[in-house]
């Protein structure tokens, strides 16, 4: 698909563009937690990627991650997730 890839990146251009590193960072995270919630299995996924240099931090696998595992799965749950990922960045910006 690919969309959702793409989308991702233009959205997470936009917040550290437009935000504080710190506030981008909780944007950031609070997106992926919410792709946590319908796609689990490729949270899981993507998180086993991170490598966890200290134990006293939550890993967190970046939204881009998640996507990825995303984009491997069947073409209506692609297009589920770019609703979520649209509609979560349409309420930051109202």
């Amino acid at each position: 698909m690919g969309n959702l890839s793409n989308r991702v990146n233009e959205i997470m251009d936009k917040i550290y563009n437009n935000n504080s590193p710190g506030n981008a960072t909780a944007l950031e995270e609070e997106l992926a937690k919410l792709l946590k919630e319908d796609f689990e299995e490729c949270y899981k996924k993507a998180l086993s990627e991170i490598e966890v240099l200290d134990d006293s931090m939550e890993a967190i696998p970046s939204p881009g991650q998640i996507v990825g595992y995303i984009e491997q799965l069947q073409e209506a749950e692609q297009t589920k997730a770019l609703s979520i990922v649209n509609d979560w960045f349409d309420n930051l910006e109202n």
